[in-house]
């Protein structure tokens, strides 16, 4: 799988790194991180997606605890959820709110401890 570094900007300031596993293939996307034990604090995965839609995400067969990041064409950050491990037949959806192109994944708490929040933009390496 290939993978790129993305930058977290606020107000033009860097604020976080992290390199992420590009998710590009339909395969891809449906699998997301689905049955990884662990994940590195400096790794994550990145959705890009063609046409900026609607999305939705949830967290079946997910093992890691997550910060689901919403991102629109422009860049900007739109919607960040903290998506705690679920098991059962029912799992809660986490929806973009708006028209997003690319979904970051990474775990839990990077968000809120870089301070990273809606409308902070990201940038690719």
């Amino acid at each position: 799988m290939d993978e790129t570094t993305i930058e977290f900007y606020n107000k033009s300031e860097e604020i976080a790194k992290i390199n992420c596993d590009i998710a590009k293939t339909f395969f891809q996307k449906i699998k997301g991180l689905m049955y990884r034990e662990k994940l590195s604090s400096d790794k994550g995965m990145i959705f890009i997606f063609s046409i900026p839609w609607i999305r939705s995400f949830w967290m079946k067969n997910v093992k890691i605890p997550l910060d689901i990041i919403f991102i629109n064409r422009k860049k900007e950050i739109i919607k960040i959820y903290e998506a705690e491990i679920e098991k059962g037949i029912f799992y809660k959806i986490y929806n973009s709110k708006g028209f997003c192109k690319y979904v970051i994944e990474v775990n839990k708490g990077f968000c809120k401890k870089y301070n990273i929040k809606e409308k902070d933009k990201i940038n690719f390496l």
